[in-house]
């Protein structure tokens, strides 16, 4: 932690702040936020911040929600190879298969039935899951984008949300 001491323009002492960074003392009547308050916990003193989440940079909340949505699409391909790959090791696809191929065969033939097995094919299933993928990033991305205009309108009329900081003890 920084122990700065000094003396700023407005005359009030400058004193080190969240991560690192120098908070200015003001006289009340002009400081836009809630003066931090003191605690004494065993010696130490945490000091508390009262601020409010005013705006949303849309630009900003699109580039992580991209690279999040991303990440989730990542996350997707490998569960569903994993689970196609236990699936299959234990028979499962197959299984349906038969089942549904005996089920739409007509009676006394031994062809006719519908083709079961191509629906459980690998790329089947992974081409789907890349196309359900691909839509999410695109959805959640523009969702996200679309969530932080419609909170900065709100947070005009409002103020934003509350929130509390304390320095880590």
């Amino acid at each position: 932690m920084n122990s700065g001491s000094g003396t700023s323009s407005s005359g009030g002492s400058n004193r080190p702040g969240f991560a690192g960074t120098v908070l200015e003392d003001r006289p009340p009547s002009t400081s836009p936020v809630k003066r931090p308050s003191t605690t004494t916990t065993g010696g130490k003193s945490a000091r508390k911040a009262q601020l409010q989440l005013a705006r949303l940079e849309p630009w900003s909340v699109m580039k992580f929600s991209f690279v999040m949505s991303l990440v989730c699409f990542v996350v997707l391909l490998v569960a569903v190879i994993v689970l196609y790959a236990i699936l299959s090791g234990l028979g499962v696809f197959d299984a349906i298969s038969d089942t549904i191929n005996s089920l739409t065969k007509e009676q006394g033939e031994s062809t006719g039935s519908v083709d079961a097995g191509n629906w459980f094919s690998f790329f089947r299933v992974f081409g789907y899951t890349v196309l359900v993928g691909a839509l999410n990033v695109l959805l959640i991305t523009a969702l996200s984008t679309v969530g932080s205009v419609i909170y900065n309108l709100a947070a005009d009329l409002v103020g934003g949300v509350e929130v509390t900081l304390k320095e880590a003890e």
